[in-house]
């Protein structure tokens, strides 16, 4: 059978099986179907254009007079009022007098609008049943994400919108008059652009619901009316009516809701229910008798034993008249399957004797001169091996079954290495296997062959075989891997060319050129393995990519702008974030003008960000300050009492917060504020109990131990692991006390007590003692950038550096370690460097000389560097103090390369784009990145 047969075949089946589920839910037939009809392929059940479907619809294209189209109504508007579209037409195609509206028929139901600057609608006004429930549905499909431009359906004045591309759109109703319009909109938004909306699969029917409610009624009346002669239920019932059937059919009828439509089909299952039960009552006599047949036939009248040795085909057949008449299936079925066992064992006692004589013919029959020891003939094909096969099968003597058994494979060895010499011949031109493969070969053919070979068991012509099948699938391959390379070019050059506008590769990209369009190129261009072919759409691509690297930078920038304007303010919404990114895109443009304009403005953006951020910063920091220093007063009323609970701390605390404000009279009046709170609190104090503080006590540093106090204290003593010491000045709030001849290690245990006029202890307080400050600088060697290092004194919180008497701020100073930028400060080995710590209020902790190396001189050069289309890697020698490469290939640099100890180098490029035409330079470093030698690199093919 022919390929097209095959597919009509095929496509009559599958027609057939859509009639059966149209017939079941009600929608109409699939448009696929009917486009093969249209092809001129014989499809069955195919609608035609131009009659009536069995939905709703009319999809019937006819022009009337006056070119209109005669059943549907068609204008240029989102709402198909009236029909005033005139057609021309053309095959399948209906285009208006402008050509600015065309329909194109696509199948039975199927269509496509395409407008251009206006909306078009085509609508039917349709029958339906008020009550019954209808379903509309459509499979739309349009050129663009649906927007202002979109298609809808319309169901009367329901509007159903397609979100995506392409989707299906339904839409379920009951139906509340006798008629209803169906609409079809392909919406445009009348700019200069034409839309494409194509409405396919369409249904327009009852709803499954309510088919469902209306196949009940049917299928009910149809089971009862099966259950008599000719349908009749006036009439007898059928004679091999069973029980079974008026029960289902009983089911039906419960299955249908209305009770007027139940009750007369429920009547007539009466009727059949009345025959059935007579005619079973007239059947017992007949059973018995049939049954005592059946008994007579097996010894000792045992069913499920063996006949009888005097039973013949006679009795048999007597015994399947007397059960013909059995009106009961069931018990009818029972003896059916008694006498069946009683024939096949007559029937076997027969056959067997006949099964060898049958067999041994038949394998004979394989061979030259009946000669089961010989050749086969050459009309011995597999049909009749495999029917001497099944004769052979049902002999049931095991030593003359294995005999013919391997008679049968003697001769299927034969067949299988003929038909396998037949089949590898054939696929050579002029069956010549030495020569060359028919162009008809593929891959199906060959893989045929190869069943066939698998089949011989020879060795000897297995090998011989396989030998020559494998000349015609080396050939095969070779074939194919030209005809892809061809096709996957062909198809890089189109995506790179669909980049650009006019597909002109030395011009301008298109608006619509985006990245994933870039990226998909990419991946075709890497398929293609001619190098010189990728190589020249590499080059395309990578203009593209710049093209649309400055293009989206562009964009990027000046959308950050008010009015996208890049002389005037950024938005509102502008954020550190959106900048960084814009500035990723800027990274991205190679070229030198574009990408310094860009920079220009994305730089004007970000000072205005930052100032932006300072302002709001110092709302904030007023904001805090402000509910500092009302939180210090009774009703936060700064003009009138101070807490219970204010402390000094909370004073010194909104003090910090103040002393951050940058907006001046705002300073001004909370500082006001905080000096009344402050003299409020001190009144207070001095009519409480004593109170003190002492400052921390540096060993190796200090030699008085200090703080401040509260209250009427007049003197002090001092207890140092547990003994007291007399001494120091207690006045005006502050105290002192020699202690550096007492305070030995950072372990010791000091307490301050303060002693009233009484000579009583008013108070006692730890003093904190701590190791000296220490400060550990890192080697320092001339042209580094960072003076790094560390210290012990969690007081420091900020640093300068003093270079030949001047004096310079910055630095970061945190969890113990510090870093300094001073490349560009000290430039000489001798320059004379201090380098001062602070705590938070710029007291100075400590200083620290510090100590200038000079650099190593180093050197070394490239003595060699060598690079071919396709390796690996570039190699090449080197000397002195190299340790590392940057190597820049086609303004692209990238950094790494390993050297060996005897001076050889290796820099790895396979994953790194390049050709023979590219521009390779490699730079050697020392290990602090000083540039030692460079050298071009020109690759060889």
């Amino acid at each position: 059978m022919t390929k097209k047969k095959n597919m009509k075949k095929m496509l009559n089946v599958l027609t057939a099986k859509a009639i059966i589920v149209s017939s079941i839910s009600g929608a109409v037939l699939t448009p696929s179907l009917s486009a093969l009809a249209a092809e001129g392929q014989s499809v069955v059940g195919a609608a035609s254009t131009g009659t009536q479907s069995e939905g709703l619809l009319n999809f019937n294209w006819e022009l009337d007079s006056a070119n209109k189209l005669k059943y549907w109504i068609s204008q240029s508007n989102v709402i198909a009022s009236y029909n005033t579209n005139v057609f021309t037409k053309a095959g399948n195609v209906y285009t208006n007098a402008d050509g600015r509206v065309k329909i194109t028929v696509n199948g039975a139901d199927s269509f496509t609008l395409t407008n251009t600057n206006t909306s078009h609608t085509i609508a039917q006004n349709v029958v339906t049943e008020i009550g019954k429930e209808y379903t509309i549905s459509t499979y739309i499909q349009q050129n663009g994400v649906p927007g202002q431009d979109r298609a809808e359906l319309i169901v009367g004045d329901k509007t159903i919108k397609p979100t995506q591309k392409e989707e299906r759109v339904s839409y379920t109703f009951v139906a509340t008059s006798t008629s209803i319009k169906i609409s079809f909109a392909n919406v445009s938004n009348g700019r200069d652009n034409t839309r494409l909306a194509t409405f396919g699969n369409i249904y327009a029917g009852k709803s499954t619901m309510q088919i469902a409610k209306d196949n009940a009624i049917t299928n009910a009346r149809t089971a009862v009316n099966n259950l008599f002669e000719n349908q009749n239920p006036n009439g007898k019932i059928r004679a091999d009516l069973t029980q079974a059937e008026i029960d289902a059919a009983q089911k039906l009828i419960f299955a249908i809701d209305s009770l007027s439509s139940r009750q007369p089909i429920n009547n007539d299952l009466k009727k059949a229910q009345t025959q059935i039960d007579e005619r079973n009552a007239q059947g017992k006599a007949e059973l018995e008798a049939a049954e005592n047949a059946v008994k007579a036939l097996f010894n000792d009248d045992d069913v499920t034993g063996t006949i009888k040795a005097i039973t013949s085909q006679e009795e048999i057949n007597n015994a399947k008249e007397l059960v013909a008449a059995v009106k009961d299936v069931d018990k009818k079925a029972e003896l059916e399957a008694q006498i069946a066992e009683a024939q096949k064992q007559l029937d076997k006692k027969v056959a067997e004797e006949a099964q060898q004589e049958a067999a041994t013919n038949a394998v004979k029959a394989l061979f030259n001169n009946n000669d089961t020891t010989g050749t086969i003939k050459d009309m011995t094909n597999q049909v009749a091996i495999d029917k001497a096969k099944e004769l052979v099968a049902a002999v049931t003597d095991a030593d003359k079954k294995a005999e013919l058994t391997a008679q049968l494979d003697e001769a299927q060895e034969q067949l299988n290495i003929r038909t396998a010499k037949i089949g590898v011949s054939q696929l050579f031109n002029n069956n010549d296997v030495t020569g060359t493969i028919k162009d008809a070969v593929t891959q199906a053919y060959i893989n045929a062959i190869q069943n066939l070979v698998n089949e011989v068991t020879n060795p000897a012509e297995k090998a011989k075989l396989q030998a020559d099948l494998n000349k015609a699938q080396a050939q095969l391959d070779a074939k194919a891997e030209a005809a892809e390379d061809t096709q996957r070019q062909e198809a890089a050059k189109k995506a790179v060319e669909d980049l650009f506008n006019n597909n002109d590769v030395t011009g301008t990209i298109k608006d619509m050129t985006n990245q994933v369009a870039i990226d998909k190129a990419k991946e075709l261009v890497a398929a293609v393995t001619d190098a010189d072919k990728k190589a020249e759409l590499t080059a395309q691509l990578d203009e593209a990519q710049e093209q649309l690297n400055i293009r989206t930078a562009k964009i990027g920038v000046s959308q950050l702008f008010n009015n996208n304007d890049v002389t005037g303010t950024i938005k509102d919404a502008v954020t550190q974030a959106y900048i960084n990114a814009i500035q990723n895109l800027v990274n991205e443009v190679t070229n030198p003008a574009e990408k310094a304009k860009l920079q220009a403005d994305l730089n004007k953006a970000q000072a205005q960000l930052d100032a932006k951020a300072e302002a709001a910063e110092d709302t904030q920091r007023q904001e805090a300050a402000k509910k500092a220093v009302e939180d210090l007063f009774n009703n936060n009323d700064t003009t009138g009492t101070i807490k219970e609970n204010t402390t000094q701390e909370a004073i010194d605390n909104a003090k910090e917060l103040v002393a951050t404000i940058t907006d001046t009279d705002k300073k001004a009046e909370l500082e006001k504020a905080i000096t009344e709170a402050q003299k409020q609190l001190t009144e207070r104090e001095t009519k409480v109990e004593v109170t003190g503080k002492g400052n921390t006590f540096t060993l190796q540093q200090d030699r008085y131990l200090t703080g401040t106090y509260t209250g009427d204290a007049t003197s002090m003593s001092v207890d140092i692991n547990g003994k007291r010491y007399y001494g120091g000045t207690v006045k005006n709030g502050e105290f002192s006390f020699y202690a550096l001849d007492k305070i030995a290690k950072e372990t010791d245990k000091v307490l301050v007590n303060l002693h009233g006029a009484d000579k009583s202890i008013q108070t006692t307080f730890a003093v904190v003692v701590k190791s000296p400050t220490k400060i550990t600088s890192s080697a320092y060697k001339l042209k580094d950038s960072n003076i790094t290092g560390t210290f012990n004194n969690t007081d420091i919180t900020k640093m300068n550096i003093v270079v030949n008497g001047k004096t310079y701020w910055g630095g970061t100073v945190a969890n113990g370690e510090f870093k300094f930028y001073a490349l560009d400060k000290i430039t000489s080995a001798t320059d004379e460097v201090t380098m001062n710590f602070f705590n938070a209020n710029n007291e100075l902790i400590i200083s620290k000389n510090l100590t200038i190396t000079a650099p190593v001189v180093t050197a070394g050069d490239i003595t060699s560097a060598t690079l071919a289309v396709g390796d690996k890697n570039i190699v090449g020698t080197v000397t002195g103090d190299i340790k590392s490469f940057g190597v820049t290939i086609d303004g692209t640099t990238y950094n790494g390369g390993t050297i060996a100890a005897d001076g050889t180098f290796k820099f790895y490029v396979a994953d790194k784009k390049f050709t023979a035409d590219s521009v390779i330079t490699i730079v050697a470093y020392d290990k602090s990145k000083n540039t030692l030698s460079e050298m071009h690199i020109a690759v060889s093919k």
